[in-house]
């Protein structure tokens, strides 16, 4: 499963030795560009690959009638004399929220995280805490993309063995993201859960010294027993 589809994963895909049709499905977290603008790529590779095949694609359910409207039916509706909808790219999984779902046996819960706010506008991203049962349970949870929302994470934390939480490490903050000097407030039991990615390159930080796991790598892996 692919979590998320930004303008990258064709690149990043590639350099991993992943081809679009090696997937069986992808989860859609929120519609900015670095989550999804590799959306329109993987439905094509996929519908015209040399092994047709769907997707199965999970999300949302009001997220992913957007992703369609407001995102992917410019490019992909007209292929040729065909009219198409999203469901003719991709097996689509419309969860509700507070619902869990479930692949290969690993259960997905969607937590609903604030990642844009603002005179009515708020953005959402829908965090996944995913659990795995085999030699003991893991828990583990990916923002996707979120506000500074400590509570939120503590509470996240009683249940997860492991974090990876997004991280803006620039001067200027975007006030989107969590900062890193914002997390570095957390206790310390939680910071040293927490992974750290979606941080700006080179960042002058020092993440082990502060508490934290550290900053994830471009092709670092991570094994869960299932």
């Amino acid at each position: 499963m692919l979590v998320d589809c930004g303008g990258d994963a064709r690149f990043s895909l590639a350099e991993s030795g992943i081809y679009p049709t090696d997937l069986d499905a992808v989860y859609i977290s929120h519609l900015h560009s670095d989550h999804i603008g590799g959306m329109e790529w993987l439905a094509i590779s996929t519908y015209f690959g040399h092994e047709s095949k769907r997707l199965k694609l999970f999300g949302e359910e009001n997220l992913l009638s957007k992703l369609w409207n407001s995102s992917l039916k410019g490019g992909l509706e007209c292929i040729g004399w065909k009219r198409t909808q999203l469901t003719d790219y991709f097996d689509c999984y419309p969860m509700k929220e507070g619902t869990p779902f479930r692949w290969e046996g690993i259960r997905f819960d969607m937590l609903k995280m604030l990642h844009v706010a603002g005179n009515s506008c708020n953005h959402y991203s829908y965090g996944l805490l995913i659990e795995t049962n085999g030699i003991g349970t893991n828990v583990v949870f990916i923002t996707t993309d979120t506000l500074f929302q400590p509570e939120l994470i503590v509470g996240i934390s009683e249940q997860a063995n492991l974090i990876f939480h997004d991280c803006e490490t620039i001067d200027v903050r975007t006030t989107v993201h969590a900062h890193y000097d914002q997390l570095c407030t957390m206790p310390d039991a939680v910071k040293q859960k927490i992974w750290l990615y979606h941080y700006q390159p080179n960042p002058a930080y020092k993440p082990l010294e502060d508490g934290f796991q550290g900053f994830v790598v471009k092709g670092q892996e991570f094994s869960f027993p299932v």
